[in-house]
């Protein structure tokens, strides 16, 4: 009855609702989320503010929906989505928003503020992601039968392969982002095997990789083709396989540099 209220006083309109929906449901896809729970977020949302029919299809670049209202009004929006990646903790936040709304019905400025707030949110300091890339690659070096020398090696690397991730621009291509990182890991790896007697490039260099490697993006992937979005699936399928194209390729320019130290 209040959402009817509200929908009568204007303060609810097919216009606002729909673009509350879509915000939420472009974090969520930007983020990483599942296309189709994208989609049936969206769908809740607009219900829970009073829509009678929601249509929502979604692609990994692009939203399409179309709400109609308890009164009568309708309104069409779409969003494209340029960039998508992997932020366990935002999409966290855009479902626990979602919950909320479709639980409580907040005013739409209220779920506006508390969208934009979740926007600017980060689970950790951007700094963090240097100390993180170097353990992880060092531990993925030991994990494949590296010693110390391995292990320190790659914790350089890794550190490196995080430091081109925070400096490169937004604008910079992902695909073309991830063969420089590749080129410079199997330059160094390489390099470390000619300095370092008794190093194993190949220990450092596959401890290093793992960083690159698309594997959650494969993961989602996969889910979104078994729950039948196969375009969605088919587009997230080709998109990581590129991914890992573009890493051999930058691995396999390095080898044509370093010759036979690798």
């Amino acid at each position: 009855m209040e959402v009817l209220e509200k929908i009568k006083e204007g303060s609810v309109t097919a216009d606002t609702v729909l673009c509350l929906a879509l915000d939420i449901g472009e974090g969520m896809l930007k983020s990483g989320g599942e296309v189709s729970r994208v989609e049936s977020t969206i769908e809740r949302i607009c219900r829970a503010y009073g829509a009678v029919h929601v249509e929502v299809f979604s692609i990994i670049s692009v939203i399409n929906a179309t709400v109609h209202m308890a009164d009568g009004t309708q309104s069409a929006q779409m969003r494209r989505i340029r960039t998508t990646g992997t932020n366990m903790y935002r999409l966290e936040l855009f479902n626990e928003i979602s919950r909320e709304i479709c639980q409580a019905t907040p005013a739409i400025d209220e779920a506006n503020a508390r969208v934009r707030a979740a926007k600017q949110r980060f689970a950790y300091p951007q700094w963090a992601v240097l100390p993180a890339s170097a353990v992880a690659a060092s531990m993925f070096a030991v994990f494949f039968g590296g010693g110390v020398t391995e292990a320190l090696v790659a914790l350089l690397i890794g550190a490196l392969l995080g430091m081109i991730d925070l400096l490169a621009s937004n604008r910079v291509n992902e695909l073309a982002k991830t063969v420089v990182a590749a080129f410079v890991a199997g330059i160094l790896s390489a390099a470390s095997a000619l300095l370092i007697t008794g190093a194993d490039s190949g220990v450092i260099m596959i401890g290093t990789i793992m960083l690159l490697v698309p594997g959650v993006a494969f993961g989602t992937a996969l889910r979104d083709l078994l729950c039948g979005d196969l375009i969605a699936g088919g587009l997230k399928t080709v998109q990581a396989c590129l991914a890992a194209l573009m890493i051999a390729f930058g691995y396999l320019l390095s080898m044509a540099v370093m010759g036979g130290a690798i």
